[in-house]
């Protein structure tokens, strides 16, 4: 199940993402929480 949330990101990270989401047609929530996913793992793994 997804939930709606709303965070605040710095303007030039909004550009960026607007603009790599456009070119490669994948809706800005995806490449987000595959962002978001992989930095959890890579910290998640870290502190063992």
């Amino acid at each position: 199940m997804k939930i709606k949330v709303t965070y605040s990101l710095d303007e030039k990270l909004i550009e960026k993402l607007k603009e790599v989401s456009e070119k490669t047609m994948i809706p800005q929530s995806r490449i987000v929480e595959a962002a978001i996913k992989e930095k959890l793992e890579e910290m998640e793994s870290t502190k063992k």
